[in-house]
């Protein structure tokens, strides 16, 4: 153990030559001067001591005829003197330390992954709303309890867990068991041919919306910290936001802007044409019938329509059978 302390503060091994060497030592044991593993030499001896004793040797050297001088250096002092003037090096160390342990307190990537009916999009849509979004900070988020309003929020989620993966979070998801809603026998009795009419109504003038103004704003931003690069904001009747963020090798960092644009809109009425207004008419009967009869087949229809100055009204008359 001792040794193991001489090693850490550092020691040396030095020769006594050309005077009075037994003068020599028993002046130093003399004042406790601590020196150790003497051997005698031809012309004097050596021994070891710390590097703060040696300092002290050479004025009682002096006095008693002789001079010492060092043979070895041992220890670590001796080992690390030659990085003295590098502390730029250990100080660019410890900040590079610093900065990535700062920035691994943030979100950098989500990961989404096991949902299959259930649209990514959408997932993200809630993590957003929910304080779950690249750069934001790890302290700032309890998942345990994002993860409980995930359940609540999705039928189709049976289970979701939260992993913290370095700087990714990744969200596990496993969906519920779809329920096998195939046709059975029992819904299979009875008639499964019958009749149905829809009827869609198309007016002539159309109010029809138009982009009076955009105004731009963009937002820096650097992880969690967002810095507005405007003074003042007016609000639009349509918003859009896009978001830039910094890629290095396909990797999204959370550090770039945000650009908003404030569309405002004015609106200007239009008179149709009966070709025009049939078209529309007929657009909307379209839409209803694939609302009402999807997942049926249309065996027979028949289609009618009137028009007058106002408005036109068209009439779908149809045969259905459930598949």
């Amino acid at each position: 153990m001792t040794y193991l302390f001489s090693l850490l503060f550092g020691f040396v091994e030095f020769e006594f030559y050309g005077g009075f060497h037994e003068d020599f030592i028993n002046d130093c044991f003399k004042n406790d001067i601590d020196i150790k593993n003497i051997a005698l030499t031809e012309n004097g001896f050596r021994a070891v001591c710390s590097i703060k004793t040696y300092k002290t040797l050479h004025t009682r050297a002096y006095a008693h005829g002789g001079v010492v001088r060092i043979i070895r250096k041992r220890g670590l002092p001796f080992r690390t003197a030659s990085l003295k003037n590098r502390t730029g090096f250990f100080a660019g160390i410890i900040a590079c330390a610093l900065i990535i342990s700062f920035l691994e307190g943030f979100v950098w990537n989500i990961e989404i992954v096991g949902n299959h009916r259930l649209g990514e999009t959408t997932v993200r849509s809630f993590l957003e709303n929910n304080r779950l979004t690249q750069g934001a900070m790890w302290s700032g988020i309890d998942r345990d309890k994002l993860c409980w309003e995930m359940m609540s929020a999705f039928d189709d989620i049976a289970w979701v867990h939260i992993n913290k993966t370095g700087t990714t979070a990744r969200v596990e998801i496993n969906e519920t068991t779809p329920r096998d809603e195939s046709g059975s026998e029992e819904r299979l009795k009875g008639i499964t041919v019958y009749r149905r009419e829809l009827e869609a109504i198309a007016y002539r003038e159309q109010k029809q919306l138009r982009i009076r103004d955009i105004n731009s704003y963009k937002t820096l931003k650097f992880f969690s910290v967002e810095i507005p690069l405007y003074i003042h904001k007016q609000k639009g009747d349509i918003s859009d936001k896009s978001i830039h963020l910094l890629t290095i090798k396909n990797v999204e960092l959370p550090i770039g802007y945000v650009e908003e644009s404030e569309k405002k809109l004015t609106s200007a009425s239009v008179m149709l044409n009966d070709r025009q207004l049939l078209a529309l008419a007929q657009k909307k009967l379209e839409t209803a019938q694939k609302k009402e009869f999807d997942g049926c087949e249309i065996i027979n229809s028949s289609i009618k329509h009137t028009t007058d100055k106002d408005k036109c009204v068209i009439t779908g008359s149809y045969i259905i059978r459930e598949k």
